[in-house]
């Protein structure tokens, strides 16, 4: 059986994510450990405890789904034995993707997360900005309005469209929106407007950080959110995650990919369960097994 592995991103979140790994796992505790002692912050106790508000900020909200979703991974691969054939992430998740895959280490994939947090929040204080979730719209629906209204950014699923704006234009996108027939529209618990030209501020700031990093070729090819392709050239990989930015990040695309080469299986590795509810939305007859949690564990075993 062909599996991937994806990772979640940013909106993922939740407080108390990875608390029973710690707790019953040696492998997370040691991860959680690292990661604090490298940030020289208590990042565990933000994921377990909160508050709330500092998970919903960018700067924490990036590291801590990266280091759950790393704790998540670790545990498949040691105690389930998962041997992927695609590892592929949504936005934040292909960070991931980057340590699973062994092209950075622990160490240096905290390091380039935390760094492109703080590129993306400058870049959204000089540029305020937010992401709304657009339910009921195809991306044809929107196109005559993407560059004057907003920005498309990412496309998730069919009938879900999430759209990049500036906060000012708020009310005035959501009448624009109500009157093309959107049937529910969602603001994201995000910091700005990413995937699109708001983020341009970051994009050389992350390619100098990138650029002083020693990146790897991966172990397992990473199907990325630019072009929905596989990539093991490191230049390439590289060149996806600076135009991941402002780039629309094409999930639905990517995920129809690995279907059509066979993937049978998904193990969707972080806090939440985001990412099972677009796959059931693009393909109904894909599998998807979720781990972020003891519980969760517990399934996939008795499945």
């Amino acid at each position: 059986m062909k599996i991937a592995v994806i990772f979640p991103g940013q909106g993922s979140q939740f407080v108390g994510m990875g608390k029973d790994l710690y707790s019953n796992f040696t492998d997370a505790k040691e991860l959680f450990g690292k990661a604090n002692d490298f940030l020289k912050e208590d990042i565990s106790k933000i994921c377990f405890e909160g508050p709330v508000e500092k998970l919903r900020d960018t700067l924490y909200q990036q590291l801590a789904v990266f280091l759950v979703s790393a704790v998540c991974w670790e545990i498949l691969k040691k105690y389930l034995s998962v041997k992927p054939c695609f590892f592929s992430g949504l936005s934040l998740g292909e960070y991931t993707c980057l340590y699973s895959a062994e092209v950075l280490s622990f160490e240096d994939s905290l390091f380039l997360v935390k760094k492109r947090a703080e590129f993306m929040a400058s870049a959204s204080l000089k540029n305020p900005s937010l992401m709304l979730a657009v339910l009921g719209l195809e991306r044809e629906d929107l196109e005559e309005f993407n560059k004057e209204f907003f920005y498309i950014a990412n496309l998730n699923c069919p009938q879900q469209v999430v759209i990049s704006l500036s906060r000012e234009r708020k009310a005035e996108v959501m009448k624009l929106l109500e009157e093309r027939g959107a049937k529910r529209v969602v603001e994201l618990e995000i910091s700005g407007g990413f995937h699109s030209p708001f983020m341009e501020p970051a994009q050389q700031l992350l390619r100098e950080v990138i650029d002083s990093l020693e990146f790897k070729p991966p172990s397992v090819p990473i199907v990325s959110n630019v072009d929905a392709q596989p990539h093991r050239e490191v230049s390439k990989i590289k060149a996806n995650l600076i135009a991941q930015l402002t780039f629309p990040v094409l999930w639905k695309d990517s995920v129809e990919f690995m279907a059509k080469e066979g993937v049978e299986l998904f193990y969707e590795a972080g806090p939440s369960k985001v990412l099972r509810g677009l796959l059931r939305r693009i393909n109904p007859g894909l599998k998807v097994l979720n781990f972020g949690c003891l519980e969760d564990l517990n399934k996939i075993r008795e499945s």
